[in-house]
């Protein structure tokens, strides 16, 4: 009997030092990422992940311990199947799992998470991350990793030994069969423990890892398999994760960013918008406003908002608000949940309200993360997407490429402008400036950079022929990211500087140029736009005018499991004070990562997640 314990033992330990080697491979994978450390903290990573890497190891071994009590009953060969078919599974998840996650993070800022399933339901927009060769080579270390893990499974944890002592074993009695399966299955309900992480109604959870005030350390110490599970077992918006106060109180902390004057204004409206454009730049940040000098004459031309935020760090999340004026979420996204997006207000169903005629051009695949659905509640009924292409015009890894993308539309806008009284609100979404960053334009060296030009230079030619048209005088271009990108190298997930990102209205309809200064995002785009052009944009709760004059200052984001506030208060210009206030909080944690020393800013942003969350709830 006693064999079958040390099988168990040693089938255990493999599984959790195979997920203990991952903490080192992440630090020297992510090195970029994680700054100066010492020697010291890759064992604190190593010691501090160990719960979670116990837990992991504990569910597989029980599956193991259960297996082995049937080894009592059944012939040898039929537990080496069951255990090799288990362990070969578990490894091909585990590895995947690890390449996977080790790609993904320096772009994404965090682990793979159950978002990874949404992505692999569109199995070309989940290739597309990366370079074909990167695949290959993934595939490589993949088989390779796969072979010196079963070859270490076989040889030493389940050895051809440890086979013939379970033969050996067989009893012969029911009662002796009985009497050496109860300990085993004792042994394998005890696992429960570690795999749970106590005894009391407190379960295992990523938060318990975190050690550090580097939060890259924090990130190192997870373990990625548990944080897919994890995320899994989460609600999709779950709100009582981001209760910190009554609604009322809540309510109350947030209702001095929306009390003011939206009408008071030294904006004039404008009254010959007859053609909005509005173009979302793909991953476009503001830390790369060298590489886009198209971009900065449209914003010396027009109004440049010159301290935009992006809402938060995924395109599902910035359509929505940039259209829509809601806030990202930090582990949910609306444009997933039809039944709640089709309750949004909507830029497309403000506009054609107002009898302008909607489109939405995407070289993409429309039906990722569910944009048709909340494209169509959106008043967006005329679409073109991937689909709409020749096969030979589906360049890029993400469908049709901006160059190819921004001259059709271009076509499309002004043949719908020789229409005598039409007017027209067109939304484009380019994609060539995302992961893997591969384009036709090759003049900077710096991957990132070098997409924001390209895309940059076809936005400039793209202006340069509606410019020429009599039409133009009546039209506003609007310029805004989708998010950001972690441009310089290193930038973390959760820094301001992350969010960053051009917001411009542009156009022929423009009459004085100007700059400003209130510090906003990309949820204050729609409201601005329509008070702007004289219409109501009252259904937008969580918006502002930003061309108000007494319009308070703020930039609220999101990221993985965490937001930020960005604060000026007073209604203070930023070009008047030295620096707005800044808090971070990881809501995992529950602790901030950037600190304030006004216990305010930390009530108010607390307050502006947990109301955003809960205007979910109503929808």
């Amino acid at each position: 009997m006693k064999e079958r314990f040390v099988i168990l033992a040693k089938y255990y330990l493999f599984w959790v030092l195979f997920f203990a080697v991952q903490k080192p491979i992440f630090l020297i994978w992510q090195h970029r990422l994680m700054g100066d450390i010492s020697f010291c903290d890759w064992f604190r990573v190593i010691g501090h992940g160990l719960p979670l890497d116990l837990s992991v190891a504990a569910y597989i071994a029980m599956v193991m311990g259960l297996i082995l009590c049937i080894s009592v009953w059944v012939k040898p060969r039929i537990t080496q199947i069951l255990s090799d078919i288990l362990t070969s599974i578990c490894l091909f998840i585990g590895l995947w799992t690890l390449l996977g996650d080790n790609g993904c993070f320096p772009a994404w800022g965090y682990h793979l998470d159950k978002s990874i399933f949404v992505y692999l339901s569109s199995p070309r927009e989940a290739l597309a991350c990366a370079e074909w060769w990167v695949w290959i080579l993934a595939l490589i270390a993949f088989v390779i990793l796969f072979v010196v893990a079963l070859w270490t499974y076989r040889k030493i944890i389940f050895s051809t030994s440890d086979r013939l002592s379970l033969q050996k074993e067989i009893s012969k009695s029911i009662t002796q069969k009985v009497l050496h399966t109860l300990p085993l299955l004792l042994v394998t309900c005890l696992l429960f423990l570690p795999a749970r992480g106590s005894v009391t109604v407190s379960t295992m959870n990523t938060g318990r890892v975190y050690f550090s005030d580097n939060t890259m350390l924090n990130q190192a110490a997870i373990n990625p398999l548990f944080n897919i599970v994890e995320s899994l077992s989460e609600q999709t918006f779950d709100t009582r994760k981001y209760t910190y106060m009554t609604a009322e109180d809540a309510s109350a902390a947030i209702r001095p960013l929306y009390s003011f004057d939206p009408t008071s204004t030294t904006h004039p409206q404008i009254s010959n918008a007859d053609h909005v454009i509005l173009i979302i730049l793909e991953g476009f940040s503001l830390n790369a406003w060298d590489a886009m000098p198209h971009v900065q004459q449209l914003a010396e031309q027009g109004i440049f908002f010159a301290n935009a935020y992006a809402s938060s760090y995924r395109t599902d999340r910035g359509v929505v608000a940039t259209l829509s004026g809601f806030p990202g979420q930090p582990t949910s996204s609306l444009m997933t949940a039809p039944a709640k997006s089709a309750h949004l207000p909507n830029l497309g169903l403000s506009l054609s309200a107002s009898g302008y005629k909607t489109r939405f051009f995407y070289g993409g695949d429309e039906d990722f993360t569910n944009m048709r659905s909340y494209l169509v509640a959106g008043g967006f009924i005329q679409r073109y997407c991937d689909k709409d292409f020749p096969l030979s015009d589906r360049l890029s890894k993400w469908g049709v490429p901006d160059h190819i993308l921004l001259p059709f539309a271009s076509n499309e806008i002004a043949q719908n402008s020789l229409i005598a009284g039409n007017k027209s609100f067109d939304v484009i979404l380019s994609l060539s400036s995302h992961e893997p960053f591969d384009v036709p334009y090759h003049h900077l060296d710096h991957p990132y950079l070098n997409s924001i030009a390209y895309t940059d230079s076809c936005l400039g030619a793209f202006v340069e022929k509606l410019s020429v048209r009599s039409e133009w005088n009546n039209t506003l271009l609007v310029l805004v990211a989708d998010h950001g990108y972690p441009y310089p190298d290193g930038l973390q997930n959760f820094q301001p500087e992350r969010y960053r990102i051009p917001m411009v209205i542009a156009g022929g309809a423009i009459s004085k140029p100007q700059q400003v200064h209130t510090l906003c995002s990309q949820i204050d785009l729609a409201p601005t736009l329509l008070a702007y052009m004289g219409l109501d944009y009252s259904s937008y709760q969580f918006g502002k005018n930003i061309l108000s004059d007494s319009c308070p200052e703020f930039a609220f984001y999101s990221f993985n499991d965490g937001f930020g506030l960005i604060y000026a208060p007073e209604c203070e210009t930023t070009s008047q004070h030295t620096a707005p206030d800044t808090i971070v909080i990881d809501a995992k944690s529950n602790l901030p990562l950037i600190h304030s020393s006004n216990q305010s800013i930390d009530t108010l942003a607390r307050a502006m997640m947990q109301s955003i969350m809960q205007s979910i709830d109503s929808l």
